[in-house]
């Protein structure tokens, strides 16, 4: 219920549409009421041989007669007798509404109705085509109303989706996956579409149209409408049953959607990889599991709703007999009553039955629609329930309440006694390592640290701290002497340049990608930026020079390539602190010299981290310092010289670094 409120939040936001819409639905159903009252005098012109200015001149004749016997009665009554008073009271107010209704018939419509019974008949088909019509127009214009009203709500809430996303921090993100996200963003959304759309058009119409005749058939006989509406809490009864499962059957089967996302992300992203081991049975395998588990799910799904189809509809006819047997016991036996039970005020005629009948089955079309689209609503609140998940999911890396500001870093970088342990899966049982142990560090502006130690050593993870992708779990990082957690995410990575191992282009153009680093820069300053990391003579060299474009994560451009438009975007970033993650590793000798050829000019007045497995003489005549980490912990610190010396350094050296390589 929460969560369809806040979906009605978000429709709200185009009231006037909704407004409209509405009122569209309105005309639809008193439309469709009248194309259902219509029965009423063709029965009267077919089959009872009548005119229907005869009708109603007879039928008020006999209601002033019924009023004033019942008025002499009511005078005759004793004044002690309350009951039988307040008896003949009703019957006669009965008949003086009823008496209105046609009197107001005779001196509006009746002059307009032809008095040969072939001509009434023809009008009556007239005015059925063009109620038709108009009838039409409304369910058209609703439509169009509904369909634009669901296409801004649910770009509203993907934007939403997108946003809180965004917002989340890099291990929130790893834990829910980039399939998930996926699932979340396409195919349950897509759900909410389906289901926004079903309430704004048959979740208003129906009901209306049902609500409608419904009121009509009241209005014939209200006794024999009110049985048919003692179905009405049997049928709410099935239909919260079946929604409870459906929704949990549809939970599911969206999280089987995101393992296929998830199988499909894995493979294909790593195509490669799968050609070269030949594991295509592998994922062939996966994807079938993953795939027939969603079949099930959407089976489950599929049997439930076609259950609740004829259970309602059943329900449904059975509400309709109950008015319709009693009915025609009324009429064939020309009688009021049953075992005493009064069910009319007077005789009811075959054309009254008829049309209470059609006003009755007038209400199982409605009942019918609306047991068809009961799966799509349950699906499409399932998926609400996962997109709405993520949108209300917090980051565990907070912005501060009170932001200090920040000023260009130019004194020291801090990190005291770092203690850090990466979040578990909520399902798991147990807390995960610590991946950093009492870790402290202190860096000068403008010194380059390399910082080495073997794989799991905890050195991406140290330097995660500076940038806030994570949190220390205990401890403090300082810049100039102020806790990082005191500035505003976004002020703090503006000063920071990062270049890292796997180097991520987006699939535009080189231009743009270097201009990620800085939006505000200019063509010129993008173009200096690239003469600084080298890459302007590959890049004139193209067809299309800086319009030329990179393809999905820079796939048209070789390694080193990528590599120095990433060097390009941190230049044109100017930041006061430079994160090198690995920067040369997957790139070759020649490619490697010439970043460091790069670095050389460009870490000049700023602080630098280089992370690396390897030192070179290149990356010996860049850095001042090295930082030497095993098993989370600072084990060796200081100038080039004393480190090469130290037996920390000699033994992970031995074990796990590669050697130092000549220039």
């Amino acid at each position: 219920m929460q969560n369809f409120l806040r979906i009605l939040s978000y429709v709200m936001r185009h009231r006037r549409l909704v407004a409209m819409s509405v009122m569209c639905a309105v005309g639809v159903s008193l439309f469709w009421t009248l194309n259902l009252s219509i029965v009423f005098p063709v029965v009267k012109v077919l089959f009872q041989n009548g005119s229907l200015h005869e009708y109603v001149d007879v039928e008020i004749a006999g209601l002033e007669g019924v009023i004033q016997e019942h008025s002499t009665n009511l005078e005759n009554i004793p004044a002690r007798d309350l009951r039988q008073r307040a008896r003949t009271q009703s019957r006669i107010g009965e008949a003086s509404s009823t008496l209105l209704w046609l009197t107001r018939i005779q001196t509006w419509v009746l002059p307009w109705v032809p008095r040969d019974k072939f001509d009434t008949m023809a009008s009556l088909l007239a005015l059925l085509l063009v109620a038709t019509v108009i009838k039409g127009i409304f369910i058209f214009f609703q439509d169009i109303l509904v369909g634009s009203v669901v296409q801004l709500t649910v770009n509203a809430i993907r934007q939403d989706c997108f946003r809180a996303a965004l917002k989340l921090d890099c291990q929130s993100l790893g834990r829910i996956g980039t399939p998930t996200l996926m699932a979340r963003m396409t195919n349950d959304v897509e759900q909410m579409t389906l289901a926004i759309r079903l309430f704004g058009v048959t979740l208003v119409r129906e009901p209306l149209k049902a609500a409608a005749c419904t009121a009509a058939a009241f209005y014939v006989n209200w006794r024999l409408a009110l049985l048919s509406v003692t179905m009405v809490p049997l049928l709410g009864l099935v239909f919260n049953y079946f929604g409870r499962r459906l929704r949990r059957a549809s939970h599911r089967t969206m999280e089987s959607m995101a393992k296929i996302y998830e199988c499909m992300g894995e493979t294909f992203g790593a195509a490669r990889i799968v050609m070269a081991f030949s594991g295509f049975r592998k994922h062939r395998r996966q994807f079938f599991r993953a795939n027939r588990e969603y079949y099930d799910g959407s089976m489950k799904v599929v049997r439930l709703g076609a259950l609740s189809r004829p259970v309602s509809e059943i329900m449904g006819v059975v509400g309709v007999f109950a008015a319709l047997a009693p009915g025609a016991y009324l009429v064939l036996r020309e009688t009021t009553s049953i075992w005493g039970i009064r069910l009319a005020s007077a005789p009811m005629s075959i054309a009254e039955l008829a049309t209470l009948y059609a006003l009755l089955a007038g209400t199982l079309d409605p009942m019918r629609k609306l047991s068809n689209v009961f799966e799509g609503i349950k699906r499409g609140l399932a998926g609400s329930d996962r997109v709405f998940a993520l949108i209300d999911q917090k980051s565990i890396v907070p912005e501060p309440r009170s932001p200090r500001m920040m000023i260009p870093h130019q004194a020291s970088i801090s990190m005291k006694n770092i203690n850090f342990r990466y979040a578990g899966d909520p399902d798991a049982s147990g807390a995960r390592p610590l991946a950093l142990r009492n870790a402290s560090l202190e860096v000068n502006f403008g010194e380059v640290v390399a910082v080495v130690g073997g794989n799991g050593s905890g050195k991406s993870t140290l330097l995660s701290l500076l940038p806030r992708f994570i949190d220390p779990t205990e401890g403090h990082v300082l810049i100039d002497g102020v806790d990082i957690r005191e500035l505003r995410t976004r002020d703090l990575r503006s000063q920071i340049g990062l270049v890292t191992q796997e180097t991520m282009l987006f699939n535009d153009t080189i231009c743009a990608n270097i201009l990620y680093g800085n939006p505000q820069a200019t063509r010129q300053m993008v173009m200096d930026a690239a003469r600084k990391a080298q890459a302007a003579e590959f890049i004139e060299q193209l067809p299309e020079g800086y319009d030329t474009p990179v393809g999905d994560r820079g796939g048209k451009l070789s390694g080193g390539q990528r590599q120095r438009i990433a060097l390009a975007r941190a230049i044109i970033r100017n930041p006061s602190i430079l994160i090198l993650d690995e920067a040369t590793s997957a790139v070759d000798s020649r490619s490697e010299d010439v970043i460091h050829s790069v670095l050389k000019d460009f870490v000049v007045g700023r602080t630098v981290f280089i992370i690396t497995h390897s030192l070179s003489a290149a990356f010996l005549d860049l850095v001042t310092r090295i930082v030497v980490m095993d098993q989370g912990c600072v084990i060796a610190d200081g100038s080039c010289e004393e480190i090469r010396k130290s037996p920390e350094f000699s033994r992970l050296l031995q074990g796990e670094m590669s050697p130092v390589r000549a220039a």
